[in-house]
C-alpha cells in the first residue's frame, strides 16, 4: 500500500503543476485534494490527521514575515530604499547582480535567518534589478541562495544545524569541520553558476540607468526603517554575538527573538504609529502563495507518513552503484527539499543513512553529507519550498511574478542536477 501511495502522491503533484497551467487552479488545493486521497481513503487516515500534516511553521514563516513587511511596501519605503539604491549604483549597473548576492551573504553571515534576509532582499532586489533590464533568474539565484550561504556558516542557523546533525549521527569529532567543508563547497558552486547566469543572461551588460536623484525619506518612511532596523538588530544582535559571548542573558535572547513573533510585534507597533493602512497592509500577503506552499506542503508530508524515505533507502543500498551513491543521494536530497526546508527538514531526514550506506565503501561520510546538502539548497529555490515561496511572494510585479514558478523551478533543476554531476564525476570528493 505505501509504494502505491507514494505513486498516486507523485502523479497528484504532476496534476497539480499540470492544472495550475492549464486552467490556473492553485496548486496547493489540488494537494490536498490528493493529500486526502491518499491520506484518507489509501491509508486509513483520519481527516484530522491529514489536517495535522499542513505545514505550519513554513506557513507562519510566510505570514509573519510578509504581514510585517507589507507596511513598508504600502508606505512606499521599500521603494525609495530601492530608489535611493538604484542612484547610488546608476554608473555600475553591472554591479547590481552581484551586490544583491554578497549583501544577502553578509546579512545571512551576521545571523539574519534565511526567510527574513531572503525578504529584504527580494524586495530591494526586484525594485532595483528589473528597471536597469537585470532577469529575474539573477536576481533569484542571488538572494535566495546569498541569503542561505550566509546562514550555512557555522556560527549562523543553518551552520548550527548542519554541525549539530552530523554530530549526532556518528561524527561528532569531524563536525566542525565538514561544516566548513560544505560551506566552502556551496559558495564555490554557487557562485560559479551565478557568473555562468550572468554570461547567459547579460548581467553584465545592463542598461544604462537614468534616475533622478529620488526625494529623501518622508517621515513614515522613516520610521518605518527604524521600526524595521529593531526588529532586524533584535534578532541579529544576540544570535551573533552568543556565538562569541558565553554568557546566559545573551543567549536566552538569541533563542527567544524570533523573526516570526518579532514580525508580529512590528506589525503592531505600525499599526499604533499609523505607518499605512492594516487593512492594505493584510491585503498585501500573498494568500494565493500560502495555499500553495500549505497545499503541496501536506502531499508531501503525507507521502513521507507512507515511507517515502524507507522505500528509497532501502532501494539505495540494493540497487544503486557505489560510483553513483552519492548522485543518487544528492538527487534524493534535492527532490525532498523541492517541497520543504532543506536544511532544518530534508538534511536531519537524511543523515542517519549515510553511516549505513559509505560503511565498506571508499565514499567519504563528508562528501555524501555535502551532497545531500548541495540536493536540498539548491532546490529549496522551489517556489514550494521555504525560500522560493518567500522570494516569490514579494515580487510586486504581476507579470514576472507569472514566470517565476517556472524559472525558479528551472533553477531548481539546474542546482539540484550541476551537483549531482559533480558527484558523478568525484568533484565532490575533493572537499
Amino acid at each position: 500500500m505505501s509504494s502505491s501511495a507514494i505513486i498516486v502522491c507523485l502523479i497528484g503533484i504532476v496534476v497539480a503543476i499540470a492544472l495550475g497551467y492549464k486552467f490556473n487552479v492553485n496548486m496547493g488545493v489540488t494537494g490536498m485534494v490528493f493529500a486526502w486521497i491518499v491520506g484518507c481513503l489509501m491509508m486509513g487516515m483520519k481527516v484530522k490527521e491529514v489536517v495535522a500534516l499542513w505545514p505550519n511553521s513554513v506557513i507562519f514563516q510566510l505570514l509573519s514575515i510578509t504581514l510585517f513587511f507589507g507596511f513598508a511596501c504600502c508606505n512606499g519605503t521599500m521603494q525609495a530604499v530601492a530608489d535611493h539604491l538604484l542612484y547610488a549604483v546608476r554608473n555600475q549597473s553591472w554591479m547590481i547582480g552581484l551586490a544583491i548576492y554578497f549583501i544577502a551573504i553578509v546579512l545571512g553571515a551576521i545571523g539574519c535567518p534565511p526567510p527574513a534576509a531572503n525578504a529584504i532582499m527580494a524586495v530591494i532586489g526586484f525594485s532595483i534589478g528589473l528597471p536597469a533590464g537585470l532577469h529575474p533568474v539573477i536576481i533569484a539565484w542571488g538572494v535566495c541562495h546569498g541569503a542561505a550561504i550566509g546562514a550555512c556558516m557555522p556560527w549562523a542557523a543553518s551552520g548550527a544545524v548542519v554541525n549539530s546533525t552530523i554530530a549526532a549521527n556518528g561524527f561528532e569529532a569531524e563536525a566542525a569541520g565538514m561544516t566548513w567543508e560544505f560551506f566552502l563547497a556551496y559558495f564555490l558552486v554557487s557562485t560559479v553558476i551565478l557568473l555562468g547566469l550572468y554570461f547567459v543572461f547579460k548581467g553584465n551588460k545592463l542598461k544604462t540607468i537614468s534616475v533622478e536623484k529620488p526625494q529623501p525619506f518622508n517621515d513614515v518612511q522613516r520610521k518605518n526603517l527604524v521600526i524595521i532596523a529593531i526588529v532586524v538588530g533584535l534578532v541579529v544582535i544576540p544570535s551573533m554575538l552568543s556565538k562569541f559571548i558565553k554568557n546566559p542573558t545573551l543567549a536566552f535572547l538569541a533563542s527567544r527573538l524570533d523573526i516570526q513573533m518579532l514580525s508580529f510585534v512590528g506589525f503592531v507597533v505600525c499599526v499604533l504609529m499609523k505607518l499605512a493602512d492594516q487593512r492594505a497592509a493584510i491585503k498585501s500577503v500573498p494568500w494565493n502563495t500560502i495555499i500553495l506552499v500549505g497545499g503541496i506542503g501536506t502531499l508531501m508530508n503525507v507521502a513521507t507518513q507512507a515511507g517515502v524515505v524507507d522505500v528509497i533507502s532501502g532501494w539505495l543500498n540494493n540497487s544503486v552503484p557505489e560510483g553513483m551513491m552519492v548522485a543518487f543521494m544528492t538527487l534524493l536530497g534535492g527532490f525532498l527539499s523541492f517541497f520543504s526546508g532543506g536544511i532544518n527538514t530534508v538534511f536531519p531526514m537524511l543523515a542517519p543513512i549515510v553511516g549505513t550506506a559509505v560503511a565498506g565503501t571508499a565514499i567519504k561520510p563528508v562528501t555524501m553529507f555535502i551532497g545531500i546538502l548541495l540536493g536540498a539548497c539548491y532546490t529549496a529555490l522551489s517556489p514550494f519550498s521555504t525560500g522560493g515561496a518567500i522570494f516569490m511572494s514579494n515580487c510586486q510585479d504581476e507579470k514576472v511574478r507569472g514566470k517565476l514558478i517556472t524559472w525558479q523551478l528551472g533553477l531548481a533543476v539546474l542546482g539540484m542536477g550541476a551537483s549531482a554531476v559533480l558527484a558523478a564525476v568525484g568533484i565532490l570528493g575533493l572537499f
